[in-house]
């Protein structure tokens, strides 16, 4: 009988060190995460900066120069919308 409950104490023994090893890298991964969304959140606003002074140049170019600068633009702020949709978990991206 004491090796049923040698056993069980054993087993016991693991459940919780792999429950605590599985909350530790719980943590660590949201840690991870809230990095990765720091870093996602500070090139969004650098790149809002860029569309910023795009459309200021837009808005300054000749005629003829205005479509070039307006295709950049419009590259600019698909990407920009396309890490905004990953950053805030929107899966049809």
């Amino acid at each position: 009988m004491s090796t049923k409950l040698d056993y069980v104490q054993q087993l016991e023994a693991q459940i919780a060190t792999t429950k605590s090893t599985l909350e530790k890298l719980k943590a660590e991964r949201e840690e991870a995460l809230l990095s990765v969304q720091h870093e996602e959140i500070e090139h969004l606003e650098k790149y809002l900066d860029q569309a910023d002074v795009s459309l200021k140049d837009v808005s300054a170019a000749a005629d003829d120069a205005w479509q070039e600068l307006k295709e950049s633009l419009e590259y600019l702020m698909s990407d920009i919308r396309d890490r905004l949709k990953h950053l805030l978990g929107d899966s049809d991206n």
